[in-house]
């Protein structure tokens, strides 16, 4: 379909004239009827039928009309969303996240941003940070939030927040007592891990690796949430984020315990997204908004 012919069907049709379509379309009367022409020797119908007293449309005529108004209203239907979509009116966001920044930190993220843009919907999927990755580097969302330094050539990874991880223990587990703890104390203990893929896991692996130091490992855990609980319930001890255990440690159901010799396990998360993806405005405008989030994000150990 030559879509210059249907805009000069369309508009002899509505204006049931060639004058006056030829005027709107600033064009010729003959350059007119020449394309209306060609059109109907394309598709082998007669559009007009033509008289002294002017032209009317045929039901074939009325036909294509049905189809050009829609293609018409269409057509203005996708500028409008894109002029929203510009100016940050409408949109959509697809976000992939590991457990830990999406459950803690992302929520007061998408707050702020929504306090700014309330119009753009947000969907947030929940992983760890190796599906995470996989994701973005097969464009099914649009940014990711991850918990490891992770190199891909095909991947743009920036710092976004960090935190502090610290050893959790029963209340009266044998090095609750303490305030403080050497890596090499947790030697022979039991240890609650999260699920293979998980950032934490990961960085807690090496460290168990450069210290030296053998665990049992007696749970892979999904979730922070459920490491809290197998921990209460006296089943091992394990490592986690300091801003994850707030309300256990302050209500006594948690006993949180620093790393000695001034050597914290510092855990950093960053953004991700793929090299070729086409930075929109609204992408743009939500990295900016991300970037004054890790900037001002305070964490208080």
């Amino acid at each position: 379909m030559n879509f210059n012919q249907l805009r000069i069907f369309y508009s002899v049709a509505k204006n049931s004239s060639v004058t006056l379509a030829a005027k709107e379309l600033f064009l010729t009367q003959p350059a007119v009827s020449i394309q209306i022409h060609l059109l109907e020797e394309d598709y082998n119908v007669k559009l007009f039928n033509r008289s002294g007293k002017g032209i009317t449309i045929t039901e074939e005529g009325k036909l294509l009309l049905s189809y050009a108004e829609r293609i018409f209203n269409l057509s203005d239907e996708m500028e409008k969303a894109l002029r929203q979509m510009k100016s940050l009116d409408r949109g959509k966001l697809k976000i992939g996240s590991s457990r830990t920044i999406g459950s803690y930190y992302l929520p007061q993220l998408f707050e702020i941003f929504k306090l700014e843009y309330p119009d753009i919907e947000i969907h947030m999927d929940i992983s760890n940070s190796s599906q995470v990755i996989e994701e973005i580097l097969s464009f099914q969302n649009d940014i990711g939030f991850i918990g490891i330094d992770y190199f891909d050539k095909n991947l743009v990874l920036k710092p976004f927040i960090k935190e502090r991880l610290v050893l959790i223990t029963p209340p009266d587990h044998e090095l609750a007592h303490k305030k403080v703890i050497s890596f090499k104390e947790l030697n022979g203990q039991k240890m609650i891990m999260r699920e293979k893929g998980s950032g934490t896991v990961e960085l807690i692996k090496q460290e168990l690796i450069k210290n030296k130091v053998s665990v049992e490992t007696v749970m892979e855990l999904g979730s922070n949430e459920a490491i809290k609980r197998a921990v209460e319930a006296g089943l091992g001890v394990s490592i986690i984020s300091n801003n994850v255990v707030r309300l256990e440690k302050d209500q006594g159901r948690i006993k949180v315990l620093h790393f000695s010799d001034n050597k914290d396990i510092i855990r950093y998360f960053y953004i991700i997204y793929h090299k070729d993806k086409y930075l929109s405005n609204l992408l743009k405008t939500f990295l900016d908004v991300a970037g004054e989030f890790s900037d001002q994000f305070l964490e208080t150990i």
